[in-house]
């Protein structure tokens, strides 16, 4: 190894070498970095940038790969239901069975604000009536990431 002034750890060798530091954690792994553990941290020689340089190229293609074209279609596919549980309904719910707030943290370890939060994220179906308070669907107490909360 070299000279303690040209150790770098992980963090340091990944900003010079323009990768991350996961990347040069597994370049360690795979051997391609030599690198000793001083202090309980990987500390790499400066002198391996240059050995990475041809590397870094070739492992840059792989992350591109992951935001596709078919990523986006599922993104689309998630974004249209957020609107159909916000929508204000007037009178009494379609659902055989609903809940008030109250009644559905009752019924489940749910607390008022983590009900309120899944059902703007769309975790669970509800509504809101004319004075603005949720109606909750009964058929939510069946979902399987409810159904160990339920009391």
């Amino acid at each position: 190894m070299a000279a303690k002034s040209q150790l770098l750890t992980t963090g340091e060798f990944a900003s010079k070498a323009g990768i991350t530091a996961a990347e040069v954690s597994k370049l360690i792994r795979d051997g391609k970095i030599k690198a000793e553990k001083k202090s309980g941290k990987w500390m790499i020689s400066s002198g391996e940038l240059k050995s990475v340089a041809g590397l870094s190229k070739k492992a840059r293609p792989a992350p591109k790969k992951k935001p596709s074209k078919p990523a986006s279609k599922k993104a689309a596919a998630k974004k249209p239901a957020p609107p159909k549980k916000a929508k204000p309904a007037g009178g009494k719910t379609s659902s055989p069975k609903a809940y008030s707030l109250a009644e559905f943290v009752s019924k489940t370890y749910l607390t008022e604000k983590g009900v309120r939060e899944w059902l703007k994220r769309g975790r669970l179906s509800g509504r809101q009536n004319e004075t603005g308070e949720w109606v909750i669907d009964a058929a939510n107490l069946d979902a399987p990431y409810i159904k160990h909360l339920v009391r």
